[in-house]
C-alpha cells in the first residue's frame, strides 16, 4: 500500500499564497469596500447638511415681524369651491381697505425716531480699559522677548574670559550709575586703577545756612578758649616787687 501524501499544514503551499494574495494590493479600486466608521460618518454629515437645509428654509417661510404702523399686506388665494365672483369681490373689499387704512394713516418722521440703543458707557469704559490692558501687556511680553534675545551672548566652547564684564547701562531697579560701582576684582586686576569718586549730594540752601552758623559758633569757642589760655600763661606781678613804674618815680 502506498502512503497518502500528507496534507498541507499552515505552512504549507496553500498558506503561502494566501499570503502572498492577501499582501497584494487591489486591481481595482472602484471595488474596494468602504470602511464602517468611515460610511457612519458620510452618514452623519448628510444628515447634518439635510438638518441645517430644513432649518434655512423653515426661517425663510417664517414672515418677519412688521413694525407697529405698518400695513398689512393682504395675499389673495381663492379658496376650495369659491366662485370666482365671490373671489373678485373679496380682492376688490380688501384692496379699498387696505387703500383707506394708507389714506388715513399717521404721518412719520424718521429723522425724530429714537437711535439705536447704544451701549452703556460704563460698560464701554470697561473694555476699552480691559482692551488697554491686554495691548499693554503684549507690548511688556514683546519687549521682554527682544531683551532676552539682545542678552543671549553665544559662548564658544574653550573661550576664557579675562576680565569681568562692565555695564554700559543702567539696571532698572539701581541707584548707581553704571560703570561707578567699585568691584571686588578692580583692585587685583588693575592696581594703578582709581575708581571714581562720587559727586558729593547736593545741599539746600536752609542746611547751608545752619552749617555756616554751626561753623562760625565753632570758630567764636575756639577763640575764646584760646584767648583763655593765654591769660592764665601770663605770670601776675608780686605785691611786694616793686615794678617799672615805681623805680622811675623814685629816680
Amino acid at each position: 500500500m502506498g502512503k497518502r501524501p500528507a496534507a498541507p499544514g499552515p505552512g504549507g503551499p496553500r498558506s503561502r499564497g494566501r499570503g502572498r494574495d492577501r499582501d497584494l494590493s487591489p486591481g481595482r479600486a472602484e471595488q474596494q469596500d468602504v470602511p464602517y466608521r468611515l460610511r457612519e460618518l458620510l452618514r452623519s454629515r448628510e444628515l447634518m447638511r439635510s438638518r441645517q437645509g430644513k432649518r434655512r428654509r423653515r426661517a425663510e417661510r417664517k414672515p418677519k415681524p412688521a413694525a407697529q404702523d405698518d400695513i398689512p399686506v393682504p395675499k389673495f388665494k381663492r379658496r376650495k369651491r369659491e366662485p370666482e365672483a365671490a373671489f373678485v369681490r373679496r380682492m376688490e373689499q380688501e384692496a379699498r381697505h387696505v387703500l383707506f387704512l394708507t389714506q388715513n394713516q399717521l404721518q412719520r418722521q424718521p429723522e425724530k425716531q429714537e437711535p439705536a440703543r447704544e451701549k452703556p458707557a460704563r460698560k464701554k469704559e470697561f473694555w476699552n480699559k480691559r482692551l488697554d490692558k491686554f495691548r499693554k501687556k503684549k507690548a511688556e511680553k514683546k519687549a521682554a522677548m527682544l531683551e532676552q534675545t539682545l542678552l543671549q551672548d553665544p559662548v564658544k566652547f574653550g573661550e576664557v574670559a579675562l576680565q569681568p564684564p562692565v555695564l554700559t547701562a543702567r539696571p532698572r531697579k539701581s541707584t548707581d550709575k553704571a560703570g561707578q560701582k567699585r568691584l571686588l576684582l578692580t583692585s587685583l586686576l588693575g592696581p594703578g586703577h582709581v575708581p571714581p569718586m562720587p559727586k558729593p549730594a547736593p545741599v539746600s540752601l536752609a542746611r547751608q545756612r545752619i552749617l555756616e552758623e554751626e561753623r562760625e559758633r565753632v570758630i567764636l569757642a575756639y577763640r575764646r578758649l584760646k584767648k583763655l589760655k593765654q591769660q592764665q600763661q601770663q605770670p601776675e606781678p608780686s605785691p611786694g616787687r616793686p615794678g617799672k613804674g615805681t623805680r622811675k618815680s623814685l629816680l
